[in-house]
């Protein structure tokens, strides 16, 4: 794992959300869990497209991170 994904997921353990760049479009991964009367309990990690508000969502942290890693290679910022 690069140093750009080590940044990323120890701002996401500490904050629950970090947004970054991966070839000039902004992301975000984020900690998302909801729950109440009409709707399923969720608890999950999204990650974001930020032009194009697609997602893909993951049950740990980790999952999401060894994803990046895989098809994620350019990283250019930590936001």
């Amino acid at each position: 794992m690069n140093d750009k994904l080590k940044q990323i997921a120890n701002i996401a353990k500490q904050k629950t959300w970090v947004s970054f760049l991966h070839e000039n479009d902004p992301y975000s991964l984020l900690h998302w869990s909801i729950a109440g009367i009409y709707q399923e309990p969720k608890d999950v990690w999204l990650l974001q497209n930020e032009m194009t508000f697609e997602t893909k969502e993951f049950a740990t942290l980790d999952e999401a991170v060894a994803w990046m890693d895989e098809h994620m290679p350019n990283i250019t910022e930590v936001l």
